[in-house]
């Protein structure tokens, strides 16, 4: 089963459309974790391994941001082993390496092996800037998934990503149109959209196939709105997952770090299933 399979086939199963983020920050995590004697490599896996341990349940994918594990200096292979532990231990689980990755043919090759042969990524997020260079290759990865920068959650993403055409559109509808009509032949292609933009819900809808789920940012910590969530469903209901990595990972709750956890992921899930319900 390829990836993006596997993330429908969670979002079924389980009735979830959340994504937990793994980004360690070892200046927020229990002092159970920090405060033990071990390196800042075993630190950051005992944390992440605990953390998918109680929400694997609860998520059709994970999404691990590599600058975290780059910060360490053993982050490679921390990351490698994360996620050799999710394959092996909660099997059917996809992991997203966040690195927006874009260059020319042969750097995109040293991209691809590190991130595909060697950590066993199920996916990666690109930055598509770079045209063909970037995306033709990708398609070729049938059996993984490319989560493709279009509208994204930070709040100077407009200065590039608004810039009118001379058709009148808007560059990030002219790059979600490339990722649909000219790059998907792998049909292995996902899109970010921005829950904190304004944009024509289903005229946006109406341009995605059914079968590419959509990836929607900004939600939680980045004050993104749930409220266009619904409509960007496919027919099935399903075909949009919302990441969430602060607020799952660090929760405020002051009950015991690994039930706190696994409360704010369900938490999530069950506040996403009430927008795609519509109550």
């Amino acid at each position: 089963m390829n990836t993006i399979d596997q993330i429908f086939a969670r979002m079924k199963i389980y009735d979830t459309l959340l994504c937990c983020g793994l980004d360690p920050d070892m200046k927020k995590m229990p002092s159970e974790i920090t405060e033990a004697k071990a390196s800042a490599e075993e630190k950051v896996l005992n944390f992440l391994k605990a953390v998918v341990d109680v929400t694997a349940s609860h998520v059709c994918v994970y999404k691990a941001q590599k600058a975290f594990f780059d910060a360490l200096d053993g982050g490679h292979e921390v990351l490698k082993e994360l996620i050799g532990y999710i394959h092996t231990s909660h099997a059917g689980i996809p992991v997203i390496v966040d690195c927006k990755i874009g260059d020319i043919d042969n750097t995109m090759a040293a991209y691809t092996h590190n991130l595909f042969a060697v950590l066993q990524a199920d996916a990666i997020v690109v930055n598509p800037y770079m045209g063909d260079d970037v995306m033709m290759p990708l398609a070729e990865f049938t059996d993984k998934a490319v989560v493709v920068l279009v509208k994204t959650s930070n709040l100077s993403g407009g200065i590039v990503q608004d810039v009118v055409l001379q058709n009148g559109l808007p560059l990030w509808r002219y790059i979600l149109e490339l990722i649909v009509n000219r790059w998907n032949d792998g049909k292995n292609m996902v899109p970010v959209l921005s829950a904190n933009a304004e944009f024509d819900v289903p005229e946006i809808r109406s341009l995605i196939p059914n079968d590419m789920p959509i990836l929607y940012a900004g939600v939680g910590a980045q004050g993104g709105s749930y409220s266009s969530l619904r409509k960007l469903l496919n027919s099935d209901g399903l075909g949009v997952f919302v990441n969430s990595s602060r607020g799952i990972l660090y929760p405020k709750s002051q009950n015991q770090w690994r039930n706190a956890i696994e409360e704010a992921a369900v938490e999530l899930k069950n506040i996403l299933n009430q927008e795609r319900m519509g109550r």
